[in-house]
């Protein structure tokens, strides 16, 4: 076994040596590129998804305009969340929670307050990482989507 190593380690030895000096350098910076990403991997993703939803973050909100206590809204957000993550989606309590909004500012918030979110996405798709909007958009068929936006239309809302 011990001979048998040697005669791998010398032979790989062999080849190494015999690889151009450009192509050696090729191969080390990519091995270095590599074990960066990976050893910086969640904050890379961190950035990446941080200036994806920068929109989040720029949406303009008069908090003398809102219906409800700031912690309901948290509470509506948690509700969309358990109505969305996994596999199937409860398209009424999505409804019911839309149903609550009452100005521009509200939704506004409510976007705000969902953030960004990691969604699982059940045992056939893949997850996704987005806002409010995106995890409707993911959620919802186009006629539930066009039911969401007249809900709020009728508040005098813009989706």
């Amino acid at each position: 076994m011990y001979q048998y190593l040697l005669a791998t380690g010398i032979e790989a030895k062999r080849r190494y040596d015999a690889v151009p000096p450009d192509k050696k350098r090729r191969a080390w910076t990519i091995i270095l590129i590599v074990v960066l990403i990976l050893l910086f991997k969640n904050k890379i993703e961190f950035a990446i998804r941080r200036m994806l939803h920068k929109d989040i973050e720029k949406i303009d909100v008069n908090t003398e305009n809102l219906t409800f206590e700031k912690g309901e809204y948290y509470s509506m957000c948690t509700t969309l969340e358990s109505s969305m993550n996994g596999s199937g989606t409860q398209e009424e309590s999505i409804m019911d929670v839309m149903m609550r909004l009452r100005t521009q500012d509200d939704w506004n918030f409510l976007q705000k307050c969902f953030g960004t979110r990691k969604k699982d996405g059940g045992t056939f798709f893949a997850d996704l990482t987005g806002d409010l909007k995106s995890w409707l958009a993911d959620d919802l068929d186009s006629g539930e989507m066009e039911e969401v936006r007249d809900i709020l239309r009728q508040s005098g809302i813009t989706y």
